[in-house]
């Protein structure tokens, strides 16, 4: 990777990458690197957050386009692997969010829980309580929830902790009729 600090210019190899920055020495800096080898250059500004002696340094993404944040998320995701327990299905519908500051949508749903875009997560552990709709169907799905994790600026996956029979009865019969339906 090259990146510059100041007005010097450096070339160095960083061994830790995140969808929100990478782990290498210097303060305000600008970085240019190939996530992986198959994959276009990526430029980004960043700032040190921590420094390790004789180690290196975590940078924080501070400048970097929602194009690059996204290959570098999907990237992580392809080498990770999918470790979730429950098989989970697109959910495109509005979230009301007892907690949430804005309005806030879903992007996926498993029995266990859902992935809730808005532009200001909760912190990990946050409890709240959700409301939506399966599929523009009349009936309301009601749960308790908490922050598993959160991806700054993008959403929080959230665990449900209290829910209704019925109510995860009709996530399951979801679920299945369009992983059925993908598989076809």
């Amino acid at each position: 990777m090259d990146y510059t600090a100041g007005e010097k210019s450096f070339r160095g190899v960083a061994n830790t990458l995140g969808g929100g920055g990478l782990f290498l020495t210097g303060r305000e800096i600008s970085v240019r690197f190939r996530p992986a080898k198959h994959q276009s250059v990526i430029q980004a500004k960043g700032s040190v957050r921590y420094i390790l002696a004789e180690q290196g340094g975590a940078v924080e993404f501070t400048e970097i386009s929602s194009d690059d944040r996204h290959k570098l998320l999907r990237l992580i995701h392809q080498r990770t692997g999918d470790k979730r327990l429950q098989p989970r299905a697109p959910l495109a519908t509005q979230i009301e969010c007892d907690r949430c500051m804005s309005l806030a949508f879903s992007r996926d749903v498993s029995r266990g829980g859902m992935f809730i875009e808005t532009t200001a997560p909760l912190p990990v552990g946050s409890e709240l309580n959700v409301r939506f709709n399966l599929d523009q169907k009349d009936r309301v799905i009601t749960a308790t929830a908490h922050v598993a994790y959160n991806v700054e600026k993008m959403g929080m996956g959230v665990l449900f902790t209290q829910i209704g029979a019925e109510d995860l009865s009709a996530i399951q019969e979801y679920v299945a009729s369009v992983v059925t339906l993908h598989k076809t």
